[in-house]
């Protein structure tokens, strides 16, 4: 059996032994820096102990094909069960008593006195420069006793086969069969205060990698920090490191400690939750110290610290995966002087994060070209009023031009006024259904069935046009309908209160509009009927299959940046397995069961209201109305994004003939072009040298950093609009009310929408794209900027839903009351305030989040 290695013994070049986390640290404590002691069980160990019983669960794992970026209908082995075997055979193993006999003898050496060890992870493609796996392996803290160690390096090395590593060694193209792990053990570090630092590039000096130092520090272990558990104190030191350039001071309501057993969660003293955890001399030395670290290793860092009876410590140091850490500095005025633009229509629960540029300069545009020409009438008419471009970006996020010059033309307005409800009060419903959506679908299906690899370029490129175009034109019609559901809704919003004054303890508006057959209703059944299919696998695939043909052109956001579910069934994947084994309720039934609640509440609220007859009747007009609306918008929604699948197959076809010219490293990479870059790239007659690497890399990481902005409703914040002396902004917003930013909304309620009644605490999930499904278990608040149609499965297995963006009659709240579960959307920044992992309260009656 291959001997331990103490940490002091290894270098950085012992990675491929000991993993780069083990072999990092013992880096660290040669040059000096303050490192607990410990010992590593190398690579080796695990290959003599682990690798013969998982070989053949391996070979069923490493056969499963991966599904190919575009693809339509992607191959998909249900992996959690394969995943589920590897991790018992793990943590069933017995260690040779050789193995066990040595472990003792190192514990007892570096805990002497019983002070208990760290057991960390140090996998094989963790800690890297272009691989952290940060959070995907296990850590234990406070194991105190040789059976607890041997069950801590038993339950790391079983954490290699849980579905998140699995998922993220694919999207990384590590190979299941190269993957291993070594075991860190460390001397605890009882702390008072730890967390993390960040040293950043230095973004004046291209190639320095010492800039500013971002620390994040609360009381107690690290881990509350780490796993986000606690809103933790922030300081921004200088590239010096002798400068304190910002102090925020968090709640850190929290605190992890050591209990004798492990580690557990107390609350913190009141007197201590708004102190600073750090004093200014420790926060200094502490940036110097990770500058040391930085300089040592030639890169920057992400370095998780200690600080115990005043003494620091360096507990782990891993690259940064990502060129930039902090988040560029946001200018929110206006790219055209004199322009005011607004975050509406498409703009706010469709396309909720920064665009990509081939998005913005081609399908975006289009979208909003069409919508425009449908209201405003001829160009003629259009051109002195309708703002020149429409559409455009701020800091990557996407909005619309209000700056129409309605007073300088004050008949052309008019004129223009009526052209709008012309337009908006035409038989729209009845030419959608009748002429627009058969073409729709006709022509759509038609242009799916074409095999756009054996297309030369211009024919490939004329699939994409047309399909753009088709989308367009169904994207205007569907403004008109927009605006009946829109008004419905603000209209029963606005007047429920009132209506009901008169009926004791009326229920909330949202239980009124639950128990409704939807698309999703109908997904969720069809999932549920084949979970409880007979166990043919090949019928089940067939089942599944047939699904994604029905369902998978949903997508998870407008921009076709993201896969659509046909190419990542991850969420259908979740809601399928959730019905297989028990966890997640019959659709059918719940939705029955709610249908009813419905029903009575409605006869009771009509019989109280019979002595209020005017009450009576405009209730139950505005709630046929909005049921009615509900249910075009959503027929009218779920055919929206039926081109998605065939467009961004055409460019990704078009980005691996790229790739193959030498033009790109990747066909994923023709999203981070322009459509006039992709245009004349395409034109070239000649092969050139990929020339894109750099600029795809920089506008991926700047796209990856714009995320954490909070882009406001409007720009400038305080804009205007009115014509003779009417201000029209409350028409133009629908009522929308920007809520504050200021982080004290943590403890007094982060404000939103009441769409789902109920109230739940658990653990707050931040699901941000398809790569995040996997994290939401079941039972977890989902918190999400949007939720469109192709998240309604994540729905089936979360404890309560929180958006930045969606209103009563939005798909995120349809479909969390078609479960039951708590909803609380429009808060505008609850994924900014919210911290994942973070335990929260979601009170779907009152539109509040704790």
């Amino acid at each position: 059996m291959p001997d331990l290695v103490p940490l002091h013994d290894l270098r950085a070049s012992d990675a491929g032994t000991a993993g780069a986390k083990a072999a990092n640290l013992g880096d660290l404590l040669g040059a000096g820096l303050p490192v607990p002691a410990g010992f590593c069980l190398p690579i080796s160990t695990y290959h003599a102990v682990v690798t013969p019983t998982l070989a053949p669960l391996l070979d069923r794992l490493t056969a499963t094909p991966s599904p190919e970026p575009g693809s339509a209908t992607p191959p998909w082995e249900p992996m959690e069960q394969i995943a589920g075997s590897l991790r018992s055979a793990v943590r069933n193993l017995d260690l040779p008593a050789d193995l066990r006999t040595e472990l003792d003898r190192a514990y007892r050496q570096v805990c002497p006195n019983g002070g208990g060890v760290a057991v960390r992870s140090s996998g094989t493609s963790e800690d890297t420069t272009d691989t952290s796996f940060a959070g995907q392996y296990h850590t234990e803290l406070g194991v105190r006793s040789l059976d607890q160690l041997v069950d801590a390096v038993r339950t790391c090395w079983a954490s290699l086969w849980e579905i998140p590593a699995i998922l993220y060694r694919e999207r990384a193209g590590v190979p299941h069969a190269d993957a291993a792990m070594a075991v860190v053990v460390q001397a605890m570090v009882p702390a008072d205060a730890a967390g993390v630092m960040f040293v950043t590039p230095d973004p004046a000096a291209p190639g320095d990698p010492t800039g500013p130092v971002v620390i994040e520090s609360s009381w107690g272990l690290g881990e509350a920090v780490v796993s986000g558990q606690v809103d933790p104190d922030r300081f921004v030191v200088s590239p010096t490191g002798d400068t304190v350039q910002r102090t925020e001071i968090g709640s850190k309501s929290q605190l992890v400690v050591p209990d004798g057993t492990g580690t557990t969660l107390i609350d913190t003293d009141p007197e201590r939750r708004s102190t600073a955890s750090l004093r200014t001399e420790q926060v200094t030395e502490l940036a110097r110290l990770g500058l040391r670290v930085t300089r040592h290793f030639g890169a920057p860092q992400d370095i998780e610290w200690a600080v115990h009876d005043g003494q620091l410590w360096i507990l782990q140091a891993r690259p940064l995966t990502r060129s930039l850490a902090l988040p560029p500095t946001a200018d929110w005025s206006s790219p055209i002087d004199g322009a005011t633009w607004a975050r509406i229509s498409i703009c706010d629960s469709w396309l909720p994060e920064p665009l990509s540029p081939l998005f913005e300069t081609t399908l975006y545009p289009r979208l909003v070209d069409r919508w425009r020409r449908n209201w405003s009438g001829s160009d003629r008419l259009a051109r002195p009023l309708v703002p020149e471009p429409m559409a455009g970006s701020i800091n990557g996020y996407a909005y619309l031009r209000l700056d129409f010059p309605l007073n300088r033309y004050p008949l052309r307005t008019i004129m223009l006024i009526v052209n709008f409800y012309r337009f908006h009060l035409s038989r729209l419903e009845s030419h959608w259904r009748k002429v627009l959506l058969p073409h729709h679908l006709t022509r759509i299906a038609e242009l799916g069935r074409r095999d756009l690899r054996h297309l030369e370029i211009d024919e490939v490129q004329r699939v994409i046009d047309e399909v753009t175009d088709l989308s367009g034109i169904y994207w205007a019609m569907l403004g008109g309908l927009a605006w009946y559901w829109n008004v419905s809704e603000l209209l029963l919003e606005k007047l429920y209160p009132a209506l009901v004054r008169p009926v004791p303890a009326a229920p909330d508006l949202a239980q009124l509009l639950q128990g409704h057959p939807t698309r999703t209703s109908e997904m969720e059944a069809a999932l549920w009927r084949l979970a409880r299919a007979a166990e043919d696998k090949d019928a089940s695939d067939r089942g599944f299959t047939a699904l994604l043909a029905e369902y998978g052109h949903q997508v998870y956001q407008l921009d076709f940046v993201e896969p659509t579910p046909a190419e990542d069934p991850t969420a259908l994947r979740a809601a399928l397995d959730g019905y297989r084994t028990g966890n997640a309720p019959d659709p059918a039934q719940r939705l029955q069961t709610l249908a009813e609640r419905r029903d009575t509440e409605l006869a009771r609220i009509d019989a109280r209201l019979r002595g209020h007859p005017a009450r009576r009747q405009l209730l139950r007009l505005l709630l046929r109305l909005n049921r009615r609306y509900a249910a075009v918008r959503d027929e009218a929604l779920f055919h929206f994004t039926q081109g998605w699948p065939i467009i961004r197959r055409g460019y990704l076809e078009l980005g691996r003939r790229l790739v193959a010219d030498g033009r790109l490293s990747r066909p994923e990479d023709v999203f981070y072009l322009t459509g006039d870059e992709l245009s004349a790239e395409l034109r070239a007659d000649e092969p050139r040298p990929a020339s894109w690497e750099k600029t795809v890399t920089d506008r991926r990481d700047l796209r990856a950093r714009r995320r954490g902005l909070i882009p406001p409703p409007a720009v400038p914040r305080d804009m205007r609009l009115s014509f003779a002396g009417i201000d029209l902004k409350p028409v133009a917003f629908l009522g929308q009310e920007e809520k504050s930013g200021d982080p004290a909304e943590r403890h007094s309620g982060i404000k939103g929408s009441p769409v789902s009644p109920g109230r739940v605490t658990a653990i707050a999930r931040h699901v941000a794209s398809v790569q995040d499904f996997p994290k939401l278990q079941t039972g977890e608040v989902l918190v999400a900027s949007f939720i469109t149609p192709a998240w309604s499965p994540l729905l089936s297995i979360a404890g309560a839903v929180v958006t930045d963006t969606g209103g009563t009659l939005s798909h995120g709240s349809i479909v969390a009351r078609e479960y039951g579960i708590p909803a609380v959307m429009g808060t505008n920044h609850a994924t900014k305030l919210i911290r994942d992992g973070q335990v929260v309260t979601v009170d779907g009656d009152r539109g509040l989040v704790y």
